[in-house]
């Protein structure tokens, strides 16, 4: 609106009648009692700025940020003048922050002055373009502000404002030195980006009576329309007057923040790579991490970001941020796949996907997914799916093949301490070894290769009932036993003892032998465990044992067969103790040794007792010869198996043309295949030679006729 002098003179009946004579330009204070309040909203930076024509000096209050409701603890957004004569701007942060501007103020003179804040940033002032900045940093600043007091602060510790005042104006930004000089000779008209309140006090009627005008108009578009208090509202003071500072119209040019473009403006990329972001259009830029090259790289994680930067001129004005949005693909999450086969097959890599797919393709260290090796070896599986996102996973094979040594115990003081306590085991557990001895089991003693207090896998027992089992005494103190059948003099087999707190399995070179169901639990026991020994007579097992493996949990069919016939890794769940039986030479002089090593990493170390080191009894020996051909089936079927106090005896067990069945009365055998086909049928008495050559090798079961009951035998 452009400020004019309309002068219209009617004559009636007459008198002269004054209508409009002058278009205000300003707003007077009259340092009494008035004051215009103005609504205001609390922003994390503000720049407040107006025109200013003091009539006096010495502590006068210009303009505070204030609480609305009346009397406040704290001021904050504040320009007034001090004791000295100065401007000066006050704000709150939890403490009392003051930034004096050092120009000299004369009475009766204009001056444009703009204070500004950033949370933690700093405090400045500017006089008529002159500007000052703080040394010190600004924490956040009061949040209780809800409006503008011009002229007057609620706390009343400042006189009032005696003087003139145009073109208030309040951003949410804090404006830099340049934007500020080169908005402050004009109005700006309406609106610009991050101006919060905008009042140019064109209002009134200069000079005359304007007592309905009592609203200072916000041309912001937020409709921050400021309230006259106490003004009187005619004549040249405490009412609107002309001339003001700035001319009613006169805009100003528009000022351009610089204009910040990053390239590439979206991006699609992978975990955990190295994204670079280049920014131009501006000086100078500030990245979200605070880097201030024009070139910033960060690293993209899985899921959504946003990389943004802001420029600035050569003054240091800064334009809004461009942002830039990243889409992040996760790589491929792998699987290791451990397996485990034996030598002269071959075995296929199948690596599961866990996250990040589907896998468009894969590389493999060895060149090819299907490989023959003849020891255990590591591989490395390379997965990428389609954004082109790659990853690997390393997995191991552990090739069957010859153990490496085993340890004989002489039967007379030979035994294993392992240092393993009874209290570490809970109700689940299991045993497994591979053993030999020059005697078949018998009723002369006790012992047993791993003989325990409350489990163990046994040998030789007094009682018929628990030689050549796996046994186990339950919470009640009951002991119960497992068969693992017939077992020979001078033959290795794999021995597995497992319970899973209610049923007692006994596995013989992988195959299922016997169960029985006890009332549950393990009974209490103190102590340790050793191993060729009876836990607390001087009884002991002549044998020899290799590949000894104490758990705490109760393996499955599958997982004993998986890896019987293998040394371990040794980082298996559950693996309480793992013994080799490698530190020795076979049959030299190995009196040097002590103790045999636990391969688990859980240090249970075991020392030896009573061996003598040297030789081929009481000492290390060659290993027990591993399966380099089929691991046994892991199979369930209806036929219930005949316990170990049975009158049916077989042997050997697996054979490949002879069987050996001995009973103590006629009966009729039937030899079932595990489809539950009957391959032979023959009646017998005594110790009756079956032939068996011309059967397929696999898993079988032999019936009696008298008891219904069977057990199991591998045809090789």
């Amino acid at each position: 609106m452009i400020k004019k002098i309309l002068l219209i003179i009617a004559v009636s009946i007459g008198v002269q009648i004054k209508m409009q004579a002058q278009t205000g330009e300003a707003i007077n204070f009259d340092g009494s009692n008035d004051y215009v309040s103005i609504p205001a909203t609390y922003s994390t930076e503000y720049t407040i700025e107006a025109w200013v024509k003091l009539n006096t000096l010495a502590n006068r209050n210009i303009i505070a940020g204030t609480n609305s409701s009346g009397t406040s603890l704290f001021l904050s957004n504040c320009l007034r003048v001090n004791s000295a004569g100065l401007f000066e701007h006050y704000t709150h942060d939890g403490a009392v922050k003051i930034l004096q501007s050092p120009v000299t103020i004369t009475t009766g003179t204009w001056y444009h002055v703009a204070i500004s804040a950033k949370n933690n940033g700093v405090m400045k002032i500017v006089v008529n373009g002159n500007e000052t900045i703080s040394t010190f940093s600004v924490g956040v600043v009061w949040t209780g502000l809800t409006s503008f007091r011009l002229g007057q602060n609620t706390l009343g510790n400042f006189n009032y404002f005696n003087g003139s005042m145009d073109e208030f104006r309040v951003w949410n930004r804090q404006l830099c030195i340049d934007e500020i000089i080169n908005n402050k000779d004009g109005e700006i008209l309406t609106t610009a980006p991050g101006l919060a309140t905008n009042i140019h006090f064109n209002q009134g009627w200069a000079g005359t009576s304007n007592p309905s005008l009592v609203s200072a108009i916000d041309d912001s578009g937020f409709s921050r329309n400021g309230t006259l208090t106490n003004f009187a509202l005619t004549g040249t003071a405490s009412n609107w007057i002309a001339p003001g500072k700035i001319t009613s119209g006169a805009a100003v040019t528009p000022f351009v923040l610089p204009t910040v473009s990053i390239s590439p403006s979206t991006t699609l990329t992978c975990n955990g790579s190295l994204v670079t972001f280049t920014a131009t259009g501006a000086f100078s830029y500030v990245w979200n991490n605070g880097s201030t090259a024009s070139a910033y790289s960060q690293t993209a994680y899985t899921g959504s970001m946003s990389v943004y930067a802001t420029g600035s001129d050569v003054n240091g004005c800064y334009g809004p941020a461009a942002v830039v949005g990243v889409s992040v693909s996760a790589a491929p999450a792998l699987s290791n796949d451990l397996g485990y086969f034996c030598s002269g097959s071959s075995y296929t890599i199948s690596p599961t996907v866990i996250s990040g797919g589907p896998v468009t393709s894969y590389t493999f260290s060895s060149g090819s997914s299907v490989i023959s090796p003849t020891a255990t070896t590591n591989y490395t599986v390379y997965a990428e799916n389609a954004v082109g996102c790659r990853s690997s996973a390393t997995g191991t094979i552990v090739v069957c093949g010859t153990s490496g040594k085993s340890l004989n115990m002489n039967g007379t003081d030979d035994a294993l301490n392992t240092g393993i306590l009874y209290s570490d085991f809970t109700n689940k557990w299991t045993f497994e070894c591979w053993a030999k001895s020059p005697s078949a089991p018998n009723t002369s003693e006790h012992n047993g290769p791993m003989y325990g207090a409350n489990m163990g896998i046994i040998w030789d027992h007094v009682n018929r009932n628990f030689v050549s089992s796996a046994t186990v005494q339950d919470a009640s103190n009951t002991f119960y036993a497992a068969s693992f059948g017939n077992l020979l003099e001078n033959t290795w087999y794999h021995l597995a003892a497992t319970y899973d707190g209610t049923v007692l399995k006994a596995y013989k070179n992988g195959v299922l032998m016997s169960s029985v169901t006890t009332s549950g639990g393990l009974s209490t026991a103190t102590g340790g465990l050793s191993f060729g020994r009876h836990p607390t007579l001087s009884q002991f097992w002549n044998g020899t044992i290799d590949e000894a493996r104490v758990w705490t949990i109760a393996r499955t069919c599958d997982e004993i067969n998986q890896t019987m016939n293998t040394e371990l890794m040794g980082s298996q769940t559950g693996l309480k103790a793992y013994y080799k039986f490698n530190e020795g030479v076979p049959s030299a002089n190995n009196t040097s040794i002590t103790s045999t090593n636990d391969a688990s990493g859980n240090n249970y170390n075991c020392s030896l007792a009573g061996f003598t080191r040297t030789g081929s009894i009481s000492n290390y020996l060659l290993g027990a010869p591993f399966n380099n051909t089929i691991n046994p089936l892991c199979l369930t079927t209806g036929i219930n198996e005949i316990s170990k106090s049975s009158t049916l005896l077989i042997y050997p067990n697996p054979t490949t043309s002879i069987l050996n069945i001995e009973v103590k009365e006629q009966t009729q055998i039937s030899i079932t295949n595990v489809l539950g086909d009957i391959v032979l049928s023959q009646a017998i008495n005594g110790l009756s030679k079956i032939d068996i050559s011309n059967l397929k090798s696999g898993v079988y079961f032999i019936q009696d006729s008298k008891s219904g009951k069977a057990i199991k035998f591998i045809k090789e």
